[in-house]
């Protein structure tokens, strides 16, 4: 491997089956503030630099084709190919830049599309969307420098959305205010994810799972020690990322994936769509098609 030119990921998504969007930064200058976004087209990769930011959160819009790339101090980069098929042919030269002024709030972790809407939360318990081409500041009340980060939001609709974060923090807006849940943790939440109205899942340090919904929240105990990083539904079931692997949860047990791959891959973020979860570690593309896993290979890490 060329040290000088290998990239790690920040994490990853599904456009479509062949398709798979990655932003990195290289593994020779982890402090830079810039990214080299990864695209994998049918096997064809291709790059975007982001020179201005460390992309850590992506989002895929289907309602007009739209990409979007969120640095963590702001800047949104984004290209969408409409009615159009979201191809390098149909996209290429066609990026465009946002810009959220954070002010002295911290960093932007997270963006998520809700019913054809964007949402963004991050550090202090910021919180945006995206409204008539503009993003709109829709924080809770209070918010200041210093206020709980917010890790993670999902949700099903406008008015039924929920956000995790530090020290266990439980947030639920219901289209008007934002309201805080009581929790049964204050270890950190990284991840939340909607399956239906009545159960939601958000995960955590220590092993933690939490499932419940805006009227209660019970832990559920997976015997695991692990920081978990991310989640994903896939084929019903519930599957959650950590350092060293990925763990399914079928609603009554866990089981610890055996990807059948040497070396053991790490994971990080995971993506599933069109019958297909990716996991996307800080080393290692991994691509499951519901049978067998297989290892992908970003041509920089050659």
């Amino acid at each position: 491997m060329n040290n000088e030119d290998s990239l790690f990921f920040t994490c990853g998504l599904i456009v479509k089956p062949g398709t798979i969007v990655i932003p990195a930064q290289y593994n020779s200058l982890p402090d830079e503030q810039m990214s080299r976004v990864a695209f994998c087209f049918d096997g064809n990769w291709v790059y975007n630099d982001v020179d201005n930011d460390v992309i850590g959160a992506v989002c895929f819009r289907r309602s007009d084709n739209s990409l979007w790339m969120l640095g963590r101090n702001g800047n949104l980069r984004y290209v969408r190919s409409g009615s159009a098929d979201f191809t390098l042919d149909n996209i290429r030269g066609k990026f465009e830049n946002h810009r959220i002024e954070t002010g002295r709030l911290g960093e932007l972790l997270c963006i998520r599309e809700v019913e054809n809407q964007l949402y963004i939360c991050g550090q202090s318990s910021q919180v945006y969307r995206h409204s008539n081409g503009a993003w709109t500041n829709m924080s809770p009340p209070g918010t200041k420098i210093g206020s709980p980060t917010l890790e993670s939001l999902d949700g099903l609709s406008h008015d039924n959305i929920y956000a995790v974060g530090e020290k266990g923090l439980i947030l639920y807006y219901d289209g008007s205010y934002w309201s805080t849940l009581d929790s049964p943790t204050n270890r950190p939440l990284s991840c939340v994810r909607c399956k239906s109205e009545e159960e939601v899942y958000a995960c955590g340090n220590d092993g933690l799972l939490l499932l419940g919904n805006r009227d209660r929240w019970q832990v559920i105990d997976t015997e695991r020690t692990m920081n978990f990083w991310d989640m994903a539904l896939y084929n019903g079931d519930l599957y959650l990322s950590h350092v060293h692997g990925i763990v399914r949860y079928d609603g009554q047990d866990f089981f610890d994936i055996d990807t059948g791959l040497i070396p053991p891959p790490g994971a990080h973020k995971l993506d599933a769509r069109d019958g297909l979860l990716y996991s996307f570690g800080v080393d290692d593309i991994l691509k499951f098609d519901g049978n067998q896993w297989e290892r992908v290979i970003c041509p920089h890490n050659t």
